[in-house]
């Protein structure tokens, strides 16, 4: 049975029976993008396998999404907004001293979302360089597209002329030739370009996009295969950002947190089923490690030692996990806070993680953890290893 038939069935026999565990809305997306997906998929198997009502919120996008989650006088809690929009909002609380961001939660890292540039096949463009003083339609103040686009042109140097073209006026804009080529950032296939080819006179084709002038820094490498679309004749690279789920923590009541905590434990353990049933990114969520809890406090509690962690028996370091990937990218360098710091990577739990500084006490670490949650990086943590392998054992972080 298809997943939206199925949680409507599910609804409804929770809602007669006053059987419902816990009830939580979630923003979403645009109805025909891969977040409304996403959304039905959780709601539809949650519901089913534990009892949790999830009311999907069709909404503009993720900066819409941002922007009410943090709106205090509104009562939604949890959303599904674009890591790249998530860390552009942290650094601009950090330039303008504000603190939107502060009560911000990332519950889970979910599927990885494409960068999409989309054009007329017989336009002749073929790459992101060919967009220099070209029109291009980035979607609206509301969408995770708008500041993607905006940092794309910013940081790689493509002039293009921008307009501001909503999700579901796209392809319409693109066919009438008002633009030369539009961006769509959603996890493929997106059902706004899972279209018949036939659809757009002289079809439709994807530009390659390249990392120049530093502009993929923070993006990870990532492929639109051909398989993902019928009009699509070859693999195209690409370069994606995470979906994340987020909750507004200042929001949340008691029973709330639990259903929060429900809601992460149910999709990790029914991954294996969203995978088969749902939309075909959730193969590429990353199960999350659990750091232990670091407060500054505890940290105050380590005192350094002189001598060096690899010269002890059982040594212990400490260094601070910014991201998770499904690949592994060698000798990676991270700018932090105008320092450059040379990233380590080690697999658990079918993923790499990439940490950086390396510390023979707590304190130092979690100062350096503070630092990079400041600067774009708030899912950042303090993680333990003893003798070079990572260690959730709780007496090393007392």
């Amino acid at each position: 049975m298809h997943l939206k038939k199925k949680f409507l069935v599910v609804t409804i026999f929770f809602l007669l029976s006053g059987h419902v565990f816990g009830q939580m809305k979630i923003l979403s997306g645009p109805e025909k993008g891969s977040y409304n997906r996403f959304v039905n998929d959780i709601a539809a198997v949650l519901g089913e396998k534990n009892g949790i009502n999830i009311i999907n919120k069709t909404t503009g996008g993720s900066a819409h999404n941002f922007k009410v989650l943090t709106n205090p006088s509104s009562d939604d809690k949890m959303a599904l907004i674009q890591s790249d929009y998530l860390n552009l909002m942290v650094a601009e609380d950090k330039l303008n001293n504000t603190n939107k961001t502060g009560s911000l939660k990332v519950i889970l890292q979910l599927a990885t979302e494409e960068i999409h540039l989309v054009a007329k096949k017989n336009s002749g463009l073929t790459s992101l360089r060919d967009l220099d003083k070209k029109k291009v339609g980035i979607g609206n103040e509301d969408q995770g597209s708008f500041a993607t686009g905006k940092i794309i042109r910013e940081r790689s140097k493509v002039n293009w002329d921008t307009y501001h073209v909503g999700f579901e006026q796209l392809l319409k804009k693109l066919s009438e030739g008002t633009i030369d080529a539009g961006l769509v950032v959603g996890s493929a296939p997106v059902n706004l370009l899972d279209i018949d080819p036939q659809v757009m006179t002289g079809g439709i084709a994807l530009l390659e996009l390249e990392d120049f002038n530093g502009w993929a820094k923070y993006y990870e490498n990532d492929t639109i295969y051909q398989s993902d679309y019928k009009w699509l004749d070859k693999n195209i690279p690409t370069f994606g950002v995470r979906t994340l789920l987020v909750v507004n923590e200042s929001k949340l009541t008691s029973a709330d947190k639990q259903t929060v905590a429900a809601i992460k434990s149910g999709i990790i353990q029914n991954l294996d089923l969203l995978c088969r049933q749902g939309h075909p990114k959730w193969k590429t969520v990353i199960i999350p490690d659990e750091p232990g809890i670091v407060t500054e406090q505890n940290a105050g509690k380590i005192k350094a030692t002189d001598q060096a962690a690899a010269d002890r028996k059982d040594a212990v370091s400490y260094r601070v996990q910014i991201y998770s990937r499904n690949y592994q990218r060698k000798d990676e360098q991270v700018t932090i806070d105008g320092r450059n710091y040379q990233t380590q990577v080690y697999s658990y739990l079918g993923a790499y993680r990439y940490t950086i500084g390396e510390f023979t006490a707590l304190s130092p670490a979690v100062e350096l953890q503070k630092i990079c949650r400041e600067s774009g990086y708030p899912e950042a943590f303090v993680a333990a290893f003893k003798n070079n392998i990572r260690s959730t054992d709780p007496d090393l972080f007392k």
